[in-house]
């Protein structure tokens, strides 16, 4: 019997039927992420011979919190706050832009809310990380306020858009489609957006060093293949009522489904980079790494710096740059 299983279990390996390596990539419900369900749901990934699962999280807390306990293999959100978890003492490596928020985050005030009355008032964000406090610090910045002016509250993008419809915090920083539910229900104003402010909050891959050490290079390459492949996919006219409806199943899974109408606002919100303008981003001395080196400036500006760090060690910029240059 025992040498009967072993022939088996040989046979499985030999004719490549034995299961080979899922990779999970994990994200939350944000439209400028949504290449990963196009790549996911046309096949992309297994057309280029890996295996990839998404894993769509509710919130950025979960997104993290499965990052940091190895509960996904790479993850798919905002810069700043990979620099946050870093700092934090997560082992992370960047491995390259994808996106800018270009206006669906947003900061919303109650209508009647005085700018010199958010001084010492709760200021409600849906991720205390350098990612959301950089953006919400410019446009303090820029009306003579800091960050230490306000309290800051994290609750997570649904509980926090219902916090501000009941009253019960009169500033936000929030982000579509939660931030529009926000402003529609809550007698809510959009003060200041992402668009102001172009580049204050990039988005793009992590994985901890500890995974990146044993996935293989071929396979991380067919990874970004797909993910660029999707991102053409998603710009095609033709493609856009399969779109809207991946979207609506995958994107925002569990949400009510949203009007075309909407879905295009968002999509409008977003700056989902185009192969020239990724490869501009990746590039050593590129505008990742001014990024990461003006966050830097700001975290120890308002002492937030618990360690240093080098722009060009946390990114590993090498896989990204050499795939995008065989499809420019």
């Amino acid at each position: 019997m025992k040498r009967l299983i072993l022939t088996i279990v040989l046979l499985l390996v030999v004719t490549g039927v034995a299961q080979a390596r899922v990779y999970k990539i994990g994200m939350v419900h944000w439209i400028a992420f949504s290449p990963l369900n196009v790549a996911e749901v046309k096949g992309i990934w297994k057309g280029l011979g890996v295996e990839v699962q998404v894993v769509n999280f509710s919130s950025n807390q979960k997104l993290n919190a499965a990052l940091e306990e190895k509960g996904i293999d790479i993850a798919l959100d905002m810069m700043g706050s990979w620099v946050g978890m870093y700092l934090d003492g997560i082992p992370l490596r960047i491995i390259g832009e994808t996106d800018w928020s270009n206006g669906g985050d947003k900061i919303i005030a109650k209508k009647n809310l005085e700018l010199n009355k958010i001084k010492d008032t709760t200021i409600g964000v849906y991720l205390d990380k350098p990612s959301v406090t950089y953006f919400l610090n410019q446009y303090l910045s820029q009306n003579g306020l800091k960050l230490a002016d306000a309290n800051i509250v994290e609750l997570p993008p649904d509980a926090l858009a219902n916090n501000f419809i009941a009253g019960r915090i009169k500033i936000i920083v929030d982000y579509d489609p939660e931030a529009l539910r926000a402003e529609r229900k809550g007698n809510g104003q959009v003060v200041a957006t992402s668009a102001q402010y172009p580049g204050c909050i990039p988005e793009g891959f992590v994985v901890r060093t500890d995974i990146l050490e044993n996935l293989p290079p071929n396979d991380l390459a067919k990874i970004l293949k797909g993910w660029i492949t999707a991102v053409k996919w998603t710009r095609d006219p033709k493609n856009w009522n399969e779109y809207q409806q991946i979207l609506n199943e995958k994107t925002f899974e569990g949400d009510l489904p949203y009007s075309e109408n909407d879905l295009k606002e968002m999509l409008n919100a977003v700056s989902i980079h185009d192969p020239k303008t990724q490869l501009a981003r990746n590039m050593n001395g590129g505008g990742l790494q001014t990024y990461l080196k003006n966050l830097k400036e700001f975290l120890a500006a308002n002492g937030f710096l618990k360690k240093g760090y080098k722009p060009e060690e946390l990114f590993n910029n090498k896989m990204i740059v050499e795939v995008l240059k065989t499809v420019n």
